[in-house]
């Protein structure tokens, strides 16, 4: 039995996966503590991050710790190897670029320690610079005031009020009355500079498109201290900002979202007390390190966050003290970095004990798993067949029955299948849509305000029933519209391009061409 139980342990260590992050993680599961006695530096966590090749890389005050799961092997971070990043005001912030380097930010200083050798490097500003030949604009490491890594690896420096891509050499200006850049990241095409002021500056090209802001001019000084970003991998933002109400003399955190299609910020969680680190899964749901534990959200369920404030280790010790960092690795399990305590390791799993008298795949429950699976995976093809050939139908027929729309005041249904998931949504919308065929300006946001629907959930709604953008759906109906009228005869192809409601008649050609093959005229 024993040894059954530390082979699911190690087993669980070495990075298979764990538990879901939807289930509860109290009193009664099982948390393990990685300290000194196991060869941590010291105790004391300002940050970590898992590495590409699965390792998780702590910082502590003594330096870098790299841990592969057995063993914890450190990289000091002396002070004579440091370099200077004067306009860096946060706390410890680690970043992994793509030339397999981990850049060490604290406050106004920089590490740089090379992966593949283990060794900290010397001068590692020179060496971008030398890298994107800056070098010979009589540009230097010390001209460098702070630096970021994107999703995409690349690194970017600021200079002054010019950001730098190291790697494709992109220049970008930044205007002083947008105060100081916090955070940066892209999508690929654009570029998304994050303010103290709460202004989110977005570039394409190394042009401006747009700015927006987080809250009113007068909150901007609450939460101008520090801020982290986190991009999920749909491309949604999202970012705690934190400082000080001079007001109540206390401390003051807030916890955003930033839509890159709306253009919008929305306020998902505020609090008089300093979060620190915050961690986003797949599925977006979060983790945010506070001086009072940590919280949990899940926002399938709505944005009230789960606290924990107290974590009861299995011998018997309770730990109460605040949590510095959190991080959630890609095989699902939690790992939370105390001031005091060293790492905490968190999987609900390691608390099932289980007795294997034969090769696990031969038991009884195995083979009951493997029968649930194939009739989920079959009857899941089966519903998923019958749904896509109803909405084919209904998509491809036009003059398929529809229910009438919603009614002005926006009644919402009287059960959630009737909108949220069944064809009966494509209906109202190919209404709501051919209500409006001759506004040109009728788009997403007016669909979603009369459907009683934010922005977002119509757009992950009809994507899902149609395979099209709800952009792309409100002018295939347009277009379909404007097929009808050619038929019939009566209207010259201007006339029917402003009925329904495209800007110019060129606009209208182009459309229909692509949607059906032929020019307007040809249809007719």
């Amino acid at each position: 039995m024993n040894k059954v139980f530390l082979f699911i342990v190690l087993f669980c260590l070495l990075g298979q996966p764990f538990s879901c992050f939807a289930q509860k993680v109290g009193k009664n599961d099982y948390f393990y503590v990685l300290n000194t006695r196991q060869g941590l530096s010291d105790n004391c966590i300002l940050q970590m991050m898992q590495l590409a090749d699965g390792q998780l890389a702590v910082r502590t005050r003594k330096g870098i710790n790299l841990y592969d799961g057995r063993r914890f092997v450190l990289i000091p971070l002396p002070s004579e190897k440091e370099e200077s990043i004067a306009a860096y005001k946060g706390q410890t912030h680690l970043y992994a670029d793509n030339r397999n380097r981990l850049w060490v930010k604290d406050y106004q200083k920089i590490f740089c320690v090379q992966l593949t050798e283990g060794r900290l490097l010397e001068h590692p500003l020179d060496s971008l610079l030398h890298e994107t030949g800056q070098i010979r604009n009589g540009l230097k490491g010390r001209d460098i005031q702070d630096l970021f890594v994107d999703s995409r690896k690349q690194v970017w420096v600021l200079m002054g009020n010019t950001l730098l891509n190291t790697q494709d050499g992109c220049l970008i200006s930044l205007r002083k009355e947008w105060g100081s850049l916090q955070d940066l990241d892209t999508d690929g095409q654009q570029v998304y500079a994050f303010m103290d002021s709460g202004i989110v500056a977005t570039f394409l090209k190394g042009k401006l498109a747009y700015t927006a802001s987080a809250y009113p001019a007068l909150d901007a000084q609450r939460y101008r201290n520090t801020s982290l970003t986190v991009k999920t991998p749909d491309g949604q933002f999202y970012q705690i900002r934190t400082g000080r109400d001079e007001r109540s003399k206390t401390d003051a955190s807030i916890f955003l979202h930033f839509d890159p299609e709306s253009r919008k910020y929305s306020r998902i969680f505020a609090c008089n007390y300093l979060l620190h680190t915050l961690n986003m899964s797949s599925g977006n749901q979060a983790l945010i390190s506070s001086q009072h534990g940590y919280l949990m959200f899940d926002f399938k369920v709505g944005t009230t966050p789960r606290e924990v404030k107290e974590l009861t280790l299995p011998d018997g010790k309770s730990v109460a003290t605040g949590i510095n960092t959190v991080y959630r690795d890609r095989e699902g399990a939690i790992w939370l970095g105390t001031y005091h305590d060293g790492l905490i390791y968190v999987s609900p799993m390691l608390g099932l004990f289980f007795t294997i008298d034969q090769p696990w795949w031969q038991t009884g429950w195995a083979i009951a798993g493997f029968v649930v699976f194939l009739v989920v995976l079959v009857g899941g093809a089966l519903l998923y067949h019958l749904r896509r050939r109803d909405r084919n139908v209904i998509i491809n027929n036009p003059s398929a029955n529809a229910d009438p729309p919603l009614a002005d005041g926006c009644q919402q249904p009287e059960t959630a299948k009737e909108v949220l998931g069944e064809p009966k949504l494509i209906l109202q919308v190919r209404s709501l849509v051919e209500q409006h065929l001759e506004d040109g300006e009728y788009g997403v946001e007016q669909l979603a305000h009369d459907l009683c629907m934010e922005r977002t959930g119509l757009y992950k709604k009809l994507t899902t029933l149609t395979d099209t953008t709800p952009v792309a759906f409100i002018r295939s109906v347009r277009l379909r519209r404007a097929a009808a009228l050619l038929q019939e005869g009566t209207l010259t192809v201007n006339e029917i391009a402003e009925r329904t409601g495209f800007s110019s008649p060129s606009y209208f050609t182009k459309c229909f061409k692509k949607e059906f093959g032929v020019l307007p005229s040809e249809y007719m």
